[in-house]
């Protein structure tokens, strides 16, 4: 409503920057309701205003609501190179607040995509922006953010401090539309840790406080937590109301993530009831979409609960088929609290199947998990914390005035030593940081310079090697006898194999070594158009595990591959209309390499030997797998096969 009134206000004083910022307000209260369309309509105008004035400000935060958009329809990948972007371009024009609002929100992709360690990191950042730049509400957000993160590795005591220092922020501040979301999780921590009636009295607040305001969304968020504290209390009836709110007001809102859990829950309600098939309906499609969404999480959840309803069908195998493939993806995700749910199911499964032995080592692991949660002694600090905050908040002011008279006179006392000490202090420091500077500089300049003169090493001999190929090439125009000119041929294709290799080294990055089966590509290629035979038309398939080569393996691996692949143009299909060559280099069991060139062709005479041989170009690839202290064989079953383990 203000936002309307704001953008009738701006158009009627001509106030074009008024009128995108209104634009942009109305835009995101359009996102909060799930009507997309029209909030992508909104942004669009605004973002037509901010660029007509240039305003690069703007521009950031519209660009961070398709963002967000993106990231509510289910389009994760888009969103967060979006975020990634808006971040460099916010260092770039020196924008603190969207630096940090595009951190936390990359933090929360993270989180959702199970990389909690990840989602940690950006928090944290995002966290020392906000001390610098005084923005409470980013900080209480960031706080409640951290906790859940927490609250998920099965660190309540640390998630409960976290959610009540947003809380603290939230009511200090007075932000009212933010507070019953604390709630809201902190009811969510008490569930985990078995608190029944704590966890139902904070939901309670949360849910009126949401109520009070009109945020669809996080009553959305409370009517799921309340249905689970209900379900664990039996009251199956009250959880499938709440989920079957929370389920109507997610697609109400477009909330896909929140449209998959109320559809995993309610299963789970319909599961309890013994309604076997509306259950499994409802869970095979939220794990469809969970899938499609690349929700790792809820996947978790909904393979247990799959596994839960194969275990009472006594489809004992499936059932834990199910269950270990939720277990390793909740080890690999660090979900304490699914992870202890799925090592008792599968304890019980076991049990059932008569695999009392697996049963009995479930068991213990499920034990173990369940008593560190319900140790006395961790629900004893939560109690704590929250009676520290209440404490704190009372005591304050007093707290507050009692602070400032014993810095006041600590600084009186000290201030002189204190001053000298720092200044002593942050001379060494300057100085220490010079020296590393300097050493620093030197070492860059030094491995720049080392590299500029190993990429020109590379580059002069690959054109010296080039030279020589031409020279060859000239050469043999003036040669009349065949036989000679195919020697000078083979010669200059030997020259070429190895100039290759040089051109790719100082064309990329990394001078040490050559991705060998881009090589082959090229070499093939090359050596397929020199020996083209009009009457066969020869096709090569390459297969290659991405190997990366050093130049003193690649050059004679080369040297070896250009001999064997001519001898296949060359010999291998005459008389003969097609064929293909099969080029492979893939590691074996003892993580040797095996190089195969292959060929389905006549054949090559059984009674020739590879080091016994009279060719040139057999004896080079013998002495050249001596070199790299392989072995070779080959065989004439089919065509001719050459496998060379180095």
């Amino acid at each position: 409503m203000l936002s309307s009134e704001a953008l009738e206000t701006s158009k009627k004083e001509k106030n074009e920057k008024g009128e995108a910022y209104a634009c942009y307000y109305i835009a995101s209260n359009y996102l909060s309701l799930g009507q997309y369309d029209t909030c992508l309509k909104m942004l669009d105008r605004s973002e037509t205003l901010f660029r007509k004035l240039n305003n690069i400000e703007g521009l950031l935060h519209i660009s961070n609501a398709r963002a967000n958009l993106r990231y509510l329809q289910g389009n994760l990948d888009d969103a967060q190179q979006q975020f990634q972007d808006n971040l460099l371009n916010s260092e770039k024009n020196n924008l603190p607040r969207i630096r940090i609002s595009a951190l936390t929100n990359i933090g929360r992709i993270n989180w959702l995509r199970g990389k909690t360690a990840t989602a940690l990191s950006y928090y944290n950042e995002a966290l020392q922006k906000c001390d610098s730049v005084k923005t409470p509400y980013m900080q209480g957000m960031i706080h409640l953010l951290t906790g859940i993160v927490y609250q998920d590795l099965g660190y309540y005591e640390l998630a409960a401090s976290k959610i009540l220092s947003s809380i603290q922020i939230f009511e200090r501040m007075n932000y009212l539309t933010k507070l019953p979301y604390a709630y809201n999780y902190l009811g969510s921590v008490c569930y985990e840790m078995q608190d029944d009636d704590n966890a139902i009295n904070y939901l309670r607040k949360a849910s009126y406080g949401l109520k009070q305001i009109g945020d669809d969304w996080g009553l959305a968020i409370s009517q799921r937590f309340m249905g689970r504290a209900f379900r664990r209390l039996k009251l199956q009836d009250s959880a499938e109301y709440f989920y079957r709110n929370s389920l109507k007001l997610a697609r109400k809102l477009n909330d896909r993530s929140g449209e998959i859990s109320s559809m995993r829950f309610l299963g789970e309600v319909f599961l309890d009831q013994g309604k076997g098939d509306s259950a499994y309906v409802l869970l095979n499609e939220s794990l469809r979409k969970s899938m499609a969404l690349k929700d790792m999480r809820e996947r978790v959840n909904i393979l247990y609960d799959l596994g839960i309803l194969n275990d009472r069908q006594n489809n004992f195998i499936r059932s834990l088929s199910l269950l270990h493939n939720a277990g390793y993806l909740a080890d690999s995700l660090d979900l304490f609290y699914e992870n202890m749910l799925i090592n008792k199911q599968l304890a019980e499964t076991y049990e059932k199947s008569g695999d009392l032995k697996s049963s009995l080592k479930y068991y213990k692991l499920y034990k173990s998990l369940n008593d560190t949660v319900n140790s006395s002694e961790k629900r004893k600090n939560v109690d704590e914390l929250q009676l520290r905050y209440e404490t704190e908040k009372k005591n304050n002011e007093i707290g507050a005035l009692r602070m400032q008279q014993r810095i006041q006179q600590v600084r009186l006392k000290n201030q002189r030593i204190l001053g000298y000490s720092l200044g002593t202090v942050l001379i060494l420091v300057i100085a220490f940081i010079i020296v590393l500077w300097y050493n620093y500089r030197q070492k860059k300049k030094a491995n720049e310079e080392k590299e500029i003169l190993l990429k020109e090493i590379h580059h002069r001999v690959k054109n010296n090697l080039q030279t020589i190929s031409s020279l060859l090439s000239l050469q043999s125009f003036s040669i009349g006898d065949d036989k000679v000119k195919d020697a000078v041929r083979e010669s200059q294709e030997r020259v070429k194999s190895m100039a290759l290799i040089h051109q790719m080294l100082y064309q990329q990055e990394k001078l040490s070594e050559i991705d060998f089966g881009q090589y082959l590509q090229k070499l093939v290629e090359s050596i397929s158009s020199g020996y083209h035979n009009p009457a066969a038309r020869v096709s090569y398939h390459i297969d290659c595990d991405n190997a990366r080569l050093d130049i003193d393996t690649a050059i004679p691996l080369g040297l070896i591959a250009n001999e064997l692949l001519i001898n296949a143009y060359k010999y291998a299909f005459n008389g003969r209309n097609q064929g293909d060559i099969f080029i492979s280099l893939v590691r074996n069991n003892t993580n040797k390499y095996l190089f195969r060139i292959k060929d389905n062709g006549i054949g090559l005479p059984g009674h020739i030997s590879i080091d016994k041989a009279e060719t040139l170009g057999l004896r080079l690839v013998s002495l050249l797998v001596r070199q790299i202290k392989g072995n070779i064989a080959f065989s004439t079953t089919g065509g001719t096969e050459f496998t060379i383990t180095f």
